[in-house]
């Protein structure tokens, strides 16, 4: 997206805004266990590949590339007209909607078909070693484990893979002329300090500067929950007015960034 769209704009100054999600989506394993088995095959994403001699490389795939060809993990993709019309059903705002209302009535105690292919996984050659130490329930369970003191193997890679793709960002700006800052959202800090502190790490080893959102929140006297929906982590309108806020004062602070 920067290459193609925002490098054009020439800007002064990069904003990543950076979520519990992201750890789990920049490593390819786990990204492809977190999609449907639909979307596995027929997403064409960036990811990251690790070369012969060791080091990471961007390049783009399918998620269902990262799995075993002949897993048993793999649900078949939909044959037929009728499938396909429930894939797309299935997605349509109606039936988000329907969902979010009965989740908030009736929270899901699994996702069988996320359990069933994590499990399938673990019992393909070279796999239980990656997923050792980890029990899966819900897609959202791999979110919540970076606040977790300990990190299975699969997760532990998860942080190499995000450093790399700040490295990423931090060599465009350097290129391109421009100051890099990290928007960390509230949510890292929604359910203890442990994945703020795991990005901060490798923030501040490649000396990328951080707006932390949730201490902005709490300096004006409201409560992190304020930030987002009742049932939906996503910020609500007073969020991403405190993002914005915080993002200003960084900016004011710092008035040479826009010269």
């Amino acid at each position: 997206f920067y290459d193609e769209y925002a490098r054009r704009l020439r800007p002064k100054l990069l904003v990543l805004v950076f979520v519990p999600n992201d750890f789990v989506n920049n490593a390819p394993v786990s990204r492809a266990l977190q999609l449907r088995p639909w979307d596995r095959k027929h997403r064409l994403e960036p990811t990251v590949k690790r070369r012969p001699d060791g080091k990471l490389e961007l390049a783009w795939s399918r998620p269902q590339d990262q799995l075993p060809s002949r897993s048993p993990s793999v649900s078949p993709t939909p044959a037929s007209r009728a499938a396909w019309a429930r894939e797309v059903v299935e997605r349509s705002r109606l039936a988000f909607w329907l969902r979010a209302k009965k989740n908030a009535l009736f929270p899901p105690d699994r996702e069988d078909w996320f359990v069933r292919d994590a499990e399938a996984l673990r019992r393909q050659p070279g796999y239980a070693t990656l997923l050792e130490g980890w029990r899966p329930t819900t897609r959202g369970d791999m979110v919540q484990l970076f606040a977790r003191r300990e990190l299975p193997p699969l997760f532990e890679e998860a942080l190499e893979r995000t450093r790399f793709a700040l490295e990423q960002f931090e060599q465009r700006a350097d290129r391109d002329g421009a100051a890099l800052v990290i928007l960390a959202s509230h949510t890292l800090k929604v359910h203890g300090t442990r994945m703020f502190e795991r990005m901060s790490e490798i923030a501040a080893a490649l000396a990328i500067p951080i707006i932390d959102q949730a201490d902005y929140i709490l300096r004006q006297g409201a409560r992190l929950s304020d930030a987002q929906w009742p049932h939906d982590g996503h910020w609500n309108p007073a969020g991403h007015q405190w993002a914005a806020e915080a993002l200003l004062e960084y900016i004011e602070q710092r008035p040479d960034i826009c010269a």
